[in-house]
């Protein structure tokens, strides 16, 4: 025996399925019209509003450099020779004295050997002249003291003629000839000193000569030793090791005069600073300047402003305080704003788009309600960041920076028509 269902069981199970899939379909349709709805929403335009305060505004001229330092002290080498040590490396900080690169030159050596041999030899021939000259001085001397006892002898001898000539004990000839004798002695004596002090003339004039000799081999080889010394080539100056020249390695030769290291004085870096030269008019020497060196800031003052350009810029040069930041070196890139005015506790607001250069009466849209009413305002000085009001709006107004273009004629613009974009 066979069971059947009922067929108004049946028809009921289907009219409630039909039901279901029904509320289904039109609950799906809700969900998706719901996150259509939010999806148009987020994809509104956000209005880019600014509020107006109170705080400093800061108009600048932006510049862009480098470190530079004042003195710079070039290291030459005074002669010739082959590396043959480095004692320091670039951005060592150094002394007066240091020694930096030491060299070798064998002929100096050998011209200091024989620098040292002609000193020894115009000792030797000083000395054999100075022994020399000492005998023939002796000789003269000798010469005119014999001549001196020879007078008095023939002065006593014409005074005892005298007495016998007077008596007539001798004869006249006699004693003409003794006076004549002793004439003689007088001439010869004279001689005699005039040729001592000829010799003492000319000893000078030789001892000088020899002297001069001595000198000048001396001289020659305090020359070869300090070049010898110079071999060792030291630090000029204190200050930081800033570069070695490009041939400084070891083994290879250095001539003469060439620039072998530079060495900066850290405490001498000034600001080197380009700026357009567009913008040239608005900066003068005195101006204060904030120059930032890596992370930190320092306040610098302008000290000189070039008159020349060069591809369309200025450079500006910035004296910087004393007490620099300790990663400050030679060469090092920084960035500059020039202050050419400010305003500590000036009415200011975001600067709004489309603003030209030297404008000082603007139109903006100023909110109210559910309206942005235009309103012209007067503008001051201007940075990035703020402009300086000078008249038209109030503390805490807000205004739209960048309105559309095609609502910009109207004078005043809704909510709505912002949000539908």
């Amino acid at each position: 025996m066979s069971l059947q269902i009922p067929q108004k069981h049946a028809l009921w199970h289907q009219l409630r399925m039909v039901t279901l899939w029904l509320v289904l379909a039109i609950f799906l349709c809700w969900l998706m019209f719901y996150s259509w709805q939010k999806l148009v929403q987020n994809q509104q335009p956000a209005l880019n509003l600014a509020v107006v305060d109170i705080g400093p505004v800061l108009e600048f001229v932006a510049g862009q450099g480098r470190l530079l330092p004042r003195y710079n002290h070039s290291v030459m080498a005074e002669v010739d020779g082959v590396i043959q040590t480095l004692h320091l490396y670039p951005g060592s900080a150094v002394k007066q004295g240091d020694l930096l690169i030491s060299m070798r030159n064998p002929l100096l050596d050998r011209e200091k050997e024989r620098a040292e041999l002609a000193v020894l030899e115009a000792q030797a021939a000083m000395e054999a002249a100075t022994a020399r000259l000492e005998r023939e001085k002796i000789t003269l001397e000798n010469e005119v003291a014999m001549l001196e006892a020879e007078i008095r002898f023939a002065e006593q001898e014409m005074h005892t003629l005298q007495t016998l000539l007077q008596q007539q004990i001798i004869a006249r000839l006699d004693y003409l000839r003794v006076q004549t004798k002793l004439e003689q002695s007088k001439l010869k004596h004279t001689l005699s000193q005039r040729n001592l002090s000829a010799f003492q003339q000319a000893r000078q004039a030789d001892e000088n000569a020899h002297h001069y000799r001595l000198l000048e081999a001396q001289k020659q080889l305090a020359m070869t030793e300090y070049d010898i010394q110079q071999l060792q080539i030291r630090a000029d100056s204190t200050g930081l090791l800033n570069e070695l020249s490009e041939q400084i390695e070891v083994g290879k030769p250095i001539r003469r005069a060439d620039i072998v290291a530079q060495i900066t004085d850290p405490s001498t870096l000034y600001a080197d600073i380009l700026i357009a030269a567009s913008e040239v008019n608005k900066v003068h020497p005195g101006q204060q300047v904030q120059v930032q060196i890596r992370q930190q800031q320092m306040q610098g003052q302008i000290i000189r402003v070039h008159p020349s350009v060069q591809h369309n810029q200025v450079r500006v040069e910035v004296q910087l305080p004393e007490m620099l930041p300790d990663n400050a070196r030679t060469n090092l890139d920084i960035s500059a704003r020039i202050i050419i005015a400010e305003s500590h506790q000036a009415l200011r607001v975001t600067p709004v788009l489309g603003i030209r250069q030297g404008q000082t009466a603007l139109n903006v849209f100023v909110k109210h309600g559910e309206y942005f009413q235009q309103r012209q305002i007067t503008i001051g000085s201007r940075s990035q960041d703020y402009m300086e009001i000078l008249d038209g709006l109030k503390v805490g107004e807000q205004l739209l920076l960048d309105p559309p273009s095609h609502l910009q004629s109207q004078e005043q613009i809704s909510l709505k028509e912002l949000t539908r974009g």
